[in-house]
């Protein structure tokens, strides 16, 4: 199997700014319907990972992903017309 070459960071491991983030595909339900279904201490226990921050995005509701990404997309230069990248934690 082909490792797939993933772009350069734009910020050092520990250097990302600090702020809200944007996910265009974010649905609230999923991540409700998975909390329903562990027991109290899985959820402790996942709020404190990485998963942690993706339970906070369903307990707090962003603005409009689509809005954010329109502006970020007006921006960006890429090579390929529909290509745009993004990092997760």
């Amino acid at each position: 199997m082909e490792l797939t070459q993933l772009p350069e960071r734009m910020f050092a491991a520990g250097e990302e700014p600090v702020g809200e983030r944007v996910n265009t595909y974010h649905k609230p339900k999923r991540i409700e319907s998975i909390l329903d279904a562990l027991e109290p201490e899985e959820v402790d226990f996942m709020r404190k990972t990485t998963f942690g921050k993706i339970i906070s995005q369903a307990e707090n509701p962003s603005f409009s992903g689509s809005f954010g990404q329109f502006v970020i997309v007006r921006i960006l230069r890429v090579k390929k017309k529909y290509e745009i990248w993004f990092l997760f934690a």
